[in-house]
This record gives C-alpha cells, sequence and structure tokens, in this order.
C-alpha cells in the first residue's frame, strides 16, 4: 500500500503511519505474512510453498485493517479533504469493489472510532480494510504482477493575500506584485484586494503594530496549490522608473505565505 500526495515533488507522502490493528496483527501472524513498513505506507510478504502459493492459504474476503495515524501536524494545512469527519469520525480507505490485480486507488468513505472500536484520538486519521479478493494475487511468483493499493491525497489550493506596510509618506498605489518565472505557465497574477470583512481585521491589527504606517493588500487572481517547493521570482515591483525605464524591483523572490492561511505580510518599512 503506497500513500502519495500531490504537494510532494516526488508524490511520495511520509505525513502518516500505517499499522495493524490488533485483531489484524493476529490474523498476520495466524497466516505468518510479515509487515515491512516503508516511508509512505508497507508492504505485506508471504512465504510461499513450491506452487507459488502462501504457506497458509488465506479465506476469501479474509480482512486486513490498518490504522492511518497523523505524524506532521501540517498535513491538514497543505491536503484538500473533501469531506470533514466531525466528533468520533474517521477516514475509510477499502479496495472491497477493486477488481483486477495491479496498481489501484482506495475507496474513501466516512466511519467512526466507536463503529470499528478504537479509542479518541486526534492522531488517526482513518482505518483501511484489504479484503482477499480478486484484486488480490493467488499465484505470487516473481514475474507476477503484484497488488499496490494506493491512497492519493490532492494538494489544498487557496488564494494568496500580501499585506505591504509602508510609511506615511510613500505611495503605496505605486507598489505592483509580479510573476517572473519565466517557465511557469500559466504566470501567477495580482491585483489590489477589495476590502471586506476579512481584511478589514487584519488592516486593524497592522495598525496596532504599526501605528504610523499605510497598509496595501494584494490578493492573486486564482487559487494556488500548495507545493513542497516555494514559487520563485515572484517580485515586489515599484514605479519608480530604474536606468533602463522599468519598474525598480524591491523584493526579487517575495516569500510563499504559509499554507494555513496563504496570509503573508511584508514589511516595507526596512526598504524606505
Amino acid at each position: 500500500m503506497s500513500i502519495l500526495h500531490d504537494y510532494y515533488r516526488d508524490k511520495v507522502c511520509p505525513d502518516l503511519s500505517v499499522e495493524p490493528t490488533a485483531e489484524c496483527s493476529r490474523v498476520l501472524r495466524g497466516h505468518r505474512l510479515i509487515v515491512k513498513n516503508k516511508v509512505n505506507g508497507l508492504v505485506v510478504i508471504a512465504p510461499v510453498n513450491s506452487e507459488h502459493k502462501p504457506w497458509v492459504e488465506l479465506a476469501d474476503n479474509l480482512q486486513f485493517t490498518f490504522i492511518l495515524k497523523i505524524k506532521n501536524q501540517d498535513f491538514i494545512d497543505f491536503t484538500e479533504i473533501d469531506c470533514q469527519p466531525v466528533d468520533n469520525g474517521i477516514y475509510l480507505f477499502s479496495n472491497h469493489k477493486t477488481t483486477e490485480i495491479g496498481v489501484s486507488e482506495l475507496e474513501i468513505a466516512q466511519t467512526t472510532l466507536s463503529d470499528r472500536n478504537l479509542p479518541r484520538g486526534k492522531l488517526i486519521f482513518g482505518i483501511v480494510d484489504i479484503y482477499n479478493n480478486s484484486s488480490m494475487p493467488k499465484d505470487l511468483k516473481d514475474e507476477n504482477p503484484k497488488s499496490d493499493y494506493q491512497i492519493t491525497f490532492q494538494a489544498k489550493k487557496q488564494p494568496w493575500f500580501y499585506y505591504l506596510v509602508t510609511d506615511q509618506v510613500t505611495n503605496g498605489d505605486e507598489f505592483l506584485i509580479e510573476d517572473k518565472e519565466t517557465t511557469r505557465n500559466p504566470k501567477i497574477q495580482f491585483i489590489p484586494c477589495v476590502e471586506s470583512e476579512d481584511t478589514e481585521s487584519i488592516f486593524s491589527a497592522l495598525n496596532q503594530q504599526f501605528p504610523k504606517s499605510q497598509q496595501y493588500c494584494f490578493q492573486s487572481c486564482s487559487e494556488i496549490a500548495c507545493q513542497e517547493a516555494g514559487r520563485q521570482n515572484i517580485q515586489l515591483l515599484k514605479n519608480k522608473k530604474n536606468e533602463l525605464g522599468d519598474p525598480s524591483v524591491w523584493i526579487y523572490h517575495l516569500p510563499n505565505p504559509p499554507n494555513q492561511n496563504g496570509i503573508q505580510v511584508i514589511n516595507a518599512l526596512k526598504y524606505l
């Protein structure tokens, strides 16, 4: 079983641990199966006889259940999660409807900790049920295909907000934020942000922190997916022309806003 995530460059997601339940551990031992953990999941190894069959025959629809626990608390901040379990709810991943051997995506649903006789705990993210059905190979020759049950997460998308703090003299309307990365398509575009209840609270907090300043807000025109590698060459420009007649670059690489809220404050006072 492999856990993948679009957030990472290599798609390998190390943020969840996988461990068998107590009952599953008993079943594994009873069938002489060995579990080997890997960075993003696990591998189950079976000893075979001369006919390449498991030493201990697996009953049809024999169930193996594994618990998913969160190792990286930031996982929630950069992951697109469609359904939000409430109270003691957790995610359920299963191969119950999978019919073919090979690489297959596990079906996702919801269940509860109480229904699965699991203790309440914020670290338990979900549970995985793997059944010995037609998607699991019965002939374990090396050259035969093996099953790789996959769980794939999408990176969270959100607008980016840059709050610019300047002095009371500088005309902040002259500032621009532009994507100067030549290889990025489409480019990330920014426009002055329209005031709202959300921006008002942040402007108020910045006024208290920087009482003798002006604040401006820029918002991305589209939602931007979180990713492991930072996006370079998003520049803060000022329409004060340089010797080439171009806007002056104040900051060549703006820091990417944090995944948690997509909001980044830029203190331009130190550049003035």
